[in-house]
């Protein structure tokens, strides 16, 4: 993957999450805390979870130049698809990872501010990349195992666009 083509996609990444969290904007703190059920997550939880997701599978965002890539099996390049399909047709699974769970005690204000920090970190990845392209895999899923760049890329576009429509199910009707 070459610099310029990661940009790109880190970009259209970056758009949506933040017209995910500018749909959020206006609420209440009550409105972002409440639960629809009891065990199900609230707004700001499902936020949560986006943001320590991100930096779990980024490994906490560590210096670019120290991550290795490693490879891959067989079996870890099938699980990725099936992450895919997982993500992709909404189907519930469990978390994971616990590392992966909200707390429910994080303002969304500094939730942002972690977010737009992990989108830095990913544009100094990217910047980092051999013009010539390349995209070891450098990234661990929990499921997966190691994933490269681009389909680190993919599973968050994934996941980022399977909670939105759950956030939009949860957000209160406005007034027309």
């Amino acid at each position: 993957m070459s610099p310029v083509s990661a940009l790109v996609l880190i970009q259209a990444l970056d758009d949506r999450r933040q017209e995910l969290l500018e749909s959020l904007e206006g609420l209440s703190p009550e409105a972002l805390q409440a639960r629809p059920a009891a065990g199900a997550w609230s707004m700001l939880e499902v936020i949560e979870h986006l943001v320590v997701a991100e930096q779990v599978i980024l490994q906490g965002l560590p210096d670019p130049a120290s991550l290795v890539g490693r490879p891959r099996s067989l079996l870890q390049r099938c699980t990725y698809f099936l992450v895919v399909l997982i993500l992709r047709f909404g189907i519930p699974v469990k978390v994971p990872s616990r590392r992966m769970l909200p707390t429910g005690t994080v303002p969304l204000a500094e939730l942002r501010d972690r977010w737009d920090a992990t989108f830095r970190w990913l544009r100094t990845y990217a910047e980092g990349l051999p013009p010539a392209g390349g995209d070891p895999a450098v990234f661990t899923h929990p499921v997966s195992g190691p994933i490269t760049l681009r389909q680190a890329l993919r599973l968050d576009g994934l996941h980022l666009e399977g909670h939105a429509r759950q956030l939009r199910r949860l957000q209160p009707r406005r007034p027309a």
